[in-house]
């Protein structure tokens, strides 16, 4: 029974399923990075070389 199911199930749909989830979650981060203000970007930026002086401290 389960393997008459699955002989009629179309795997299709998950691989469009699965682009449509690609490329909704790609264009949310594009307009995420496209409207990050330049300030917080650079405060982002510099946060890596912001560390090393903050444990000398």
């Amino acid at each position: 029974m389960i393997k008459q199911a699955l002989e009629q199930l179309s795997y299709s749909i998950f691989a469009e399923a699965a682009l449509l989830m690609f490329a909704l979650i790609f264009v949310a981060v594009v307009v995420r990075t496209l409207l990050t203000r330049r300030d917080v970007t650079k405060q982002q930026a510099k946060i890596v070389l912001g560390d090393q002086t903050e444990n000398q401290q």
